[in-house]
């Protein structure tokens, strides 16, 4: 008994080179995505606290919305990895298509109100009418971004979940070397094109959006991808209810997550215009700092999905114990390494003047404290969680700590007890700690342990 029960809750063979495989691809694209929302945010800063500023907050609005397709491509991701376990393409590029099209009825209507009423969006976050003007103008320039990136995301999370995260590196760091080109030329003014300041970041983020979905189909064509090649079964009534069972709960979540992280950009934003710009700068920073643990818990999530699709729940449960020591590994050494480097940092963001340092250097120390954290819960979560299909739980997690402990807490420090800078910023970490509570109580009980395949049935192929 002792011998089965030794080989049950083993390790796969192979299993960090697997972890590898899959990590270290999602980690550098992730790392590159926030080093290009760093460039867009440091090359205009040139252009003073106002642009900036005005790249943090409608940035946002599309970080909202992108939000939302990841929650589809999330569940999508779920059900793909699933189906790959069992080695079944045919429900793997269903569910892709079904995901696909829900996105793009729900991206298209958003695309239009987030356009047509970008100057009243902005007014929510700020009363400085040049934030408002140059904000409302990246909105205009960037209007079929959100379109395109449901198509890139989706596309993305089915080649990770059937093991192909290389493809998805590759073309999205092609498409950031267009992107930061482009910013050069686009926002300074090089090659005779007029400097277009805020305006030409959201131009260029559009031009080079639209070659990466073209060069993702050419790709795609030329290896005869399964997600091109294989068939899908039409109007599959069971599968579309198990995605939407999955999708809804989640995008909802995400949408919830997303909104919560413009409130909290909506209460630094009528603290000061300087406050505003400082919280703006050092997000994208942060979003680097967690580039590494992404990538792992992608990896989580797609390793564990497919030991559930195959009913191999004892390996399952093994490999959860092996991420979450690693996380604590990596989160604890990372945040003694941003800890002791924090004065550099703030020289690199350009946050080492006089009147940015004061509300920086603090906002830089409690981003150390909490790197651990957030990364736990961003494995536990995403990683563990929700791929065995808990979605709901994760709905109503978030809502407790952050829209009734995290985000009152800001707001009573910031309008109400007129916390400095720093205290404020320290809030949010309640949020954080409310998470971990509930989330680790979620993980010991093992109800995400579910096989959420259904049986392949006689269906019309496409």
């Amino acid at each position: 008994m002792t011998t089965n029960t030794t080989q049950q809750n083993a390790l796969p063979e192979r299993m960090f080179s697997r972890v590898a495989k899959l990590a270290f691809p999602v980690a550098i694209q992730s790392a590159l995505v926030s080093i290009l929302a760093l460039a867009d945010v440091l090359m205009v800063s040139d252009y003073g606290q106002s642009a900036t500023a005005a790249v943090g907050i409608a940035s946002k609005w599309h970080f909202v919305a992108i939000m939302i397709m990841a929650g589809l491509a999330s569940a999508n991701g779920v059900l793909v990895s699933q189906y790959w376990g069992r080695y079944d393409k045919v429900h793997a590029k269903t569910v892709t298509l079904q995901a696909m099209k829900f996105g793009l009825a729900i991206m298209v209507p958003v695309t239009f109100a987030i356009t047509v009423f970008a100057s009243q969006i902005m007014q929510l976050q700020t009363n400085d009418f040049a934030v408002i003007n140059q904000g409302a103008q990246y909105l205009w320039y960037s209007f079929p971004v959100l379109i395109l990136t449901h198509i890139i995301i989706t596309a993305e999370s089915s080649m990770r979940s059937s093991g192909d995260a290389m493809t998805p590196l590759v073309l999205g760091a092609i498409t950031i070397a267009i992107n930061i080109c482009l910013n050069f030329i686009l926002i300074k003014g090089y090659l005779g094109f007029p400097a277009m300041g805020v305006a030409g970041a959201a131009l260029a983020t559009t031009i080079a959006r639209f070659a990466q979905v073209v060069m993702m189909w050419v790709v795609l064509s030329k290896r005869r991808h399964w997600l091109l090649t294989s068939e899908s079964i039409r109007r599959h009534q069971t599968l579309w209810m198990t995605y939407r069972k999955l999708a809804i709960p989640q995008s909802l979540n995400t949408l919830l997550w997303a909104l919560g992280t413009l409130t909290y950009q909506i209460i630094f934003g009528h603290m000061g215009t300087t406050e505003l710009a400082v919280f703006s700068m050092i997000g994208p920073f942060e979003s680097l700092l967690y580039a590494t643990f992404m990538g792992i818990s992608v990896a989580c999530s797609v390793l564990i999905g497919q030991s559930l699709g195959r009913d191999e729940f004892d390996t399952a449960q093994a490999m959860t114990r092996f991420f979450l020591k690693f996380v604590v590994i990596i989160g604890l050494g990372m945040s003694l390494c941003l800890y002791l480097n924090h004065q550099f940092v703030l020289a690199w963001l350009n946050l080492d003047s006089s009147s940015l340092r004061p509300y920086a250097q603090p906002a830089m120390v409690v981003m150390s404290i909490g790197i651990t954290l957030k990364m736990l819960n961003m494995i536990i979560i995403n990683g563990i969680l929700r791929s065995g299909g808990e979605n709901l739980f994760c709905l109503r997690m978030d809502f407790i700590a952050m829209w009734m402990v995290g985000i009152p807490l800001t707001a009573y420090g910031a309008f109400v007890g007129h916390w400095d800078f720093g205290w404020v910023y320290f809030t949010i970490l309640t949020e954080e700690v409310v998470k971990l509570g509930l989330c680790f109580n979620r993980y010991l009980k093992k109800r995400w342990l579910n096989n959420l395949t259904i049986q392949p049935q006689p269906a019309t192929c496409a």
